[in-house]
């Protein structure tokens, strides 16, 4: 009976040589991860198939998230309920939690989903709280620096100069992921680096995009999320909403319960100095940015689109890598970050700003910071000069983050052309990109 065995080989062929997707790959997943994810497999199960949570992690577990189920959560931890509902909130919350609902998490990834969701609620609340009382003129942020531009154009690392100022105050992540913690200072902090040291031998290739610790100087991301969550698992969920519908949800609210974040920081100091703030996606929000921050000193940098877009594209990979089963869908993704970042440009090509060209960042660092200043009517300390040269003489390279535009469906012609708007603005006021 030779027959079984060629219809057999027939079916093997047939399947090797099946249509496959190009631009959709597995995750890329280090043994930690797998491991991890594996131990949490048949809690996953009870949950979903007996409704039966295990100690400790069931509720964090249990899947499809609900916002509602969430919120009461929140407030069952803290105790507190008002959650000054506006034109955002929840509403952009509840669009996150559904797109996330769609997705196929893993273990791992159900747990990051409500941890950092959880979180942002219950900053929600506490800052809600704590904003009830009149701003302390003392402690209200005046005249702060603001970086922003496209992702990996050198936002991150002209920030962390920027921290080495004794006259600046950068917000540290520790703080933007618990702006009104009660614990000391060494405490809040072991307690986050031992969180982000998790992270980073979970998904070992995340540094290579960005450094984490809990005193390093961070971007807003964390503390705008108390109203819109912008952050790892459900930023590229917003994206998408933003790409499908055409316009950009108002953040006016999130910067004004941010104005008051700071200002309870520095209270928590008892001083306050200019605040030195950074984050790309201020770059669509720059007009709601300046509404609370209406003496903001604007700084954007700028960066070829052809290279900063497939670094960019990398950055939401690795978030999938995360905490999806996969496939991961590399052409989608270049897909909506060019249609995002391009509308985002448009929106603020018309803000009064210092330009920093990334190749001049690089290059020569403090001559780059200089101007920076010199544009704000600020000077550079003998002081800040010492810390910048000494800084940069001792600094690590980080490893090479590798990307190209090829692995997310994206053609650099295409690219290009629909950042010509941007490139011509820069060029006229003498920025190449």
């Amino acid at each position: 009976m030779w027959w079984p065995y060629a219809v057999a080989a027939a079916a093997a062929a047939a399947y090797a040589m099946r249509p496959r997707h190009k631009y959709k790959v597995p995750v890329r997943q280090s043994w930690t991860l797998r491991a991890l994810n594996a131990l949490l497999w048949p809690s996953c199960l009870l949950q979903d198939c007996c409704g039966i949570s295990v100690p400790r992690v069931g509720k964090m577990l249990r899947w499809p998230l609900s916002l509602p189920r969430l919120m009461a959560e929140a407030e069952r931890r803290t105790k507190l309920s008002d959650w000054a509902r506006d034109e955002s909130f929840p509403g952009l919350y509840e669009v996150a939690v559904a797109r996330l609902n769609e997705t196929q998490p893993t273990p791992v990834g159900r747990l990051i989903a409500f941890d950092y969701l959880m979180r942002r609620l219950m900053t929600r609340l506490q800052v809600i709280d704590r904003a009830k009382s009149k701003p302390d003129p003392r402690f209200v942020p005046r005249a702060p620096i603001v970086v922003m531009g496209l992702p990996r154009t050198g936002t991150t690392f002209l920030h962390r100069l920027l921290a080495l100022d004794p006259a600046n105050r950068c917000p540290e992540t520790h703080e933007l992921l618990d702006p009104l913690s009660q614990r000391p200072l060494h405490k809040r902090v072991k307690y986050w680096d031992s969180k982000l040291n998790l992270m980073k031998r979970l998904v070992p290739h995340l540094e290579q995009i960005h450094d984490l610790g809990a005193r390093e100087a961070e971007e807003c991301l964390l503390a705008l999320s108390v109203d819109v969550p912008l952050l790892p698992p459900t930023f590229r969920h917003l994206v998408r909403h933003c790409v499908a519908n055409g316009t950009f949800p108002s953040l006016q609210r999130a910067y004004a319960l941010y104005k008051r974040q700071l200002e309870f920081l520095a209270a928590e100091k008892g001083e306050n100095k200019r605040w030195a703030l950074k984050c790309p996606a201020h770059l669509p929000y720059v007009s709601d940015l300046l509404k609370e921050f209406p003496d903001a000193r604007i700084v954007w940098t700028h960066r070829d689109p052809r290279e900063s877009i497939p670094s960019l594209c990398s950055m939401f990979r690795t978030f999938a890598d995360m905490g999806e089963t996969g496939p991961i869908d590399l052409e989608a993704i270049g897909r909506e970050q060019v249609s995002f970042w391009g509308a985002a440009c448009d929106r603020a090509l018309d803000v009064a700003c210092c330009d920093v060209a990334y190749a001049d960042l690089v290059r020569d660092p403090v001559a780059a910071v200089k101007r920076v200043y010199a544009a704000c009517d600020l000077t550079v300390s003998p002081q800040f000069e010492r810390a910048l040269e000494s800084h940069l003489a001792t600094r690590s390279r980080s490893s090479s983050h590798v990307y190209s535009l090829g692995e997310y469906g994206l053609d650099g012609d295409a690219v290009r052309a629909r950042f010509l708007g941007y490139s011509e603005a820069m060029r006229s006021r003498g920025v190449v990109v």
